[in-house]
């Protein structure tokens, strides 16, 4: 299967959507589509992107799929995932996979892959019930936070982001990268999403008399959306217009039709106030599976790794309110 699924049900990630497959060939990227089942009612499809590693050979990156059909078993996903895993390996020198849990279950447990990254932390938004019910579910410290940047002279402006790698917000989030040592896409990646039409990617700016203060960028890919980023002066920090900018693109995306709002990772060690941000807006904590490889010679490591010990437990993310410092 070359060509993107017609029809998807349900809130997808962000990597499994035909919007992330575009945006990654305008940057070169090979990427292909996987189909089980029969083509008419697929029970899954899978987005993967394909590499070459130097020293490796091609590399496939399947990450947060396939996207199953409710009606599979977990059981059924596993054995699935496993075949597809299988399937990879004979055209590509090796397949990384990062697989939503099923029911809690991580559906690539016990299959022989060896351990890459240890299971990661994404806060996710159901944006359901009206305004009222969702300043409800915010936090106390995050709710008067906002309050106060309401209570503020800012203006926050609404509009599509226009496919432009040097935009303004993406120049001040690159430096802000570069000082705060985080890893990112490139602000073409951005700039490819917004191209895809009008609706694509949302920009919300705050303003004080004309002068922007902050700004985040969401990315729309069905009825779903992704924080994708976000930045923030002294200024906007004080005013706590990055909880403003997130209240008002809650609403909008909401009256929008948007279900679900995807606030990419969250770790309380390295990033713990824009943990607490995230999970302040209600959002709840997601684990995804373990990061798992399958190359030459990985199952024997694999095999003398599961006789070890399990690492100890990451701590919990911890809820409450705080500035983005992303």
């Amino acid at each position: 299967m070359t060509t993107a699924p017609s029809r998807l049900a349900g809130p997808v990630p962000l990597q499994q959507h035909p919007r992330y497959a575009a945006a990654c060939t305008a940057l070169g990227r090979s990427v292909l589509w996987l189909r089980l089942g029969p083509q008419d009612a697929p029970l899954a499809h899978a987005l993967i992107l394909s590499r070459h590693w130097p020293g490796l050979g091609r590399a496939a990156l399947v990450s947060r799929g396939p996207v199953w059909s409710p009606e599979l078993t977990p059981a059924a996903r596993s054995g699935a995932l496993h075949a597809l895993v299988r399937g990879l390996r004979r055209t590509h020198a090796a397949v990384i996979a990062t697989p939503d849990r099923v029911h809690g279950v991580d559906p690539l447990d016990q299959c022989g892959l060896l351990d890459l990254v240890t299971p990661m932390t994404v806060a996710q938004l159901e944006l359901s019930g009206d305004a009222a019910a969702q300043r409800a579910r915010l936090h106390g410290k995050w709710r008067n936070r906002l309050v106060r940047a309401e209570a503020a002279d800012v203006c926050v402006d609404i509009t599509q982001m226009p496919p432009d790698p040097d935009h303004w917000l993406l120049r001040e989030e690159a430096a802000q990268a570069r000082t705060r040592r985080y890893r990112r896409l490139p602000p073409a990646f951005a700039a490819a999403w917004a191209a895809q039409g009008p609706g694509a990617a949302a920009l919300l700016v705050a303003h004080q008399r004309r002068v922007p203060v902050a700004g985040m960028l969401f990315l729309r890919h069905g009825n779903a959306a992704s924080y994708h980023v976000g930045w923030t002066g002294r200024r906007g920090r004080t005013l706590c217009a990055h909880n403003l900018l997130m209240w008002r693109a809650m609403d909008y995306l909401a009256e929008t039709g948007t279900t679900r709002l995807d606030l990419d990772l969250i770790d309380t060690q390295t990033a713990p106030s824009l943990a607490r941000f995230k999970l302040g807006t209600g959002a709840v904590a997601v684990t995804l599976g373990t990061t798992r490889i399958s190359a030459p010679g990985t199952a024997l490591v694999a095999r003398i790794a599961a006789r070890l010990p399990p690492p100890a437990p990451e701590p919990a993310a911890r809820a409450g309110g705080g500035p983005v410092t992303r």
